[in-house]
């Protein structure tokens, strides 16, 4: 495996350490930066990034769900004990939902509610308009003389 695929796929905050696992398979280690999660503040603040260890190969990549002090920068046996309990990533992380968005999701939300009792409404005003021009027409009917047609032999 060349090194040229080892280049870390996250957003790196140290240098990056190569290992080797037993199955023969090359990773690099570092530090990944996470977005930071957006306060509910009007006002802006600085925001430090979120920090994770993450593992990559060419072919996946993984995270661990502990940080200890001086990660990446541990010995090889440490970063596979770490590397065994990490969890695999999917290919492209989706990014936390703004507020923005939430609120436009759950308007969103609100007016199919609305949308859709206002056609149970209305198709429930039809059914009772129908029924009661049904009925009056069928009174009038039944007021009217019969007609008998004579027909001439």
């Amino acid at each position: 495996m060349s090194h040229e695929s080892l280049i870390p796929r996250g957003n790196p905050l140290t240098e990056a350490m190569e290992l080797t696992a037993p199955d023969g398979v090359s990773w690099v280690a570092y530090i990944d930066g996470l977005p930071p999660a957006r306060p509910r503040r009007v006002l802006k603040q600085t925001v430090l990034p979120g920090r994770r260890l993450r593992f990559d190969s060419a072919i996946e990549s993984r995270v661990s769900p502990e940080l200890p002090a001086g990660s990446p920068f541990l010995t090889e046996r440490r970063l596979l004990g770490l590397l065994g309990g990490s969890r695999l990533l999917p290919e492209v992380e989706p990014p936390p939902p703004s507020s923005a968005i939430l609120w436009r999701l759950g308007w969103q939300a609100t007016i199919a509610h609305v949308r859709a009792l206002r056609a149970h409404g209305c198709r429930a005003v039809a059914n009772a308009t129908h029924l009661a021009v049904e009925a009056l027409l069928s009174a009038l009917l039944d007021r009217l003389p019969s007609r008998r047609l004579h027909h001439r032999v």
